[in-house]
């Protein structure tokens, strides 16, 4: 149930826990009071890291922390093209690529070895801070000059 009535739109997986190589598959249900003209319908495998840093130029070189987030893989899968949605069902299915561990490694990561630990100390000496990457399913129906209808789901992906 949305805050206003309910859901637009409802995301459903048939399970929450992946490893490399799993096949995510679900489905969309939208549920629009009227018919409602749209540029597309998809679904995407989003994967994020916040990072903060620690910066010293601020006022009276007081330290500052900022906190970003990158975005280290997007796949995104079109379901549907420009017409007009009300009640439809979409089932999906995407294939996690055997991989994608390796391929979204943190930089510091990345080197083996003496380089590898130079980096990670200076990263840390830098103050800056890399959180575990965050995995989810997100499904949106692109909706000119409106707010896009989207729901997204957590998910957890983890090493074999």
């Amino acid at each position: 149930m949305g805050l206003f009535g309910p859901d637009k739109i409802t995301l459903t997986l048939e399970k929450y826990n992946f490893k490399p190589g799993d096949m995510i598959k679900g489905n969309i249900k939208l549920n629009l009071k009227k018919p409602t003209k749209a540029r597309k319908m998809e679904v995407s495998f989003i994967g994020s890291r916040r990072e903060q840093y620690r910066d010293h130029s601020g006022p009276h070189n007081r330290s500052t922390t900022r906190t970003e987030t990158v975005q280290v893989f997007n796949f995104t899968q079109p379901l549907g093209y420009e017409k007009e949605y009300q009640d439809e069902s979409f089932d999906f299915e995407i294939k996690i690529p055997s991989d994608i561990i390796q391929q979204t490694k943190a930089p510091q990561g990345q080197l083996d070895g003496t380089l590898g630990k130079v980096v990670a100390i200076s990263a840390a000496l830098s103050g800056r801070r890399v959180y575990p990457i965050e995995w989810k399913i997100k499904a949106e129906l692109d909706i000119p000059m409106k707010f896009d209808v989207n729901k997204s789901q957590k998910i957890i992906l983890s090493e074999v």
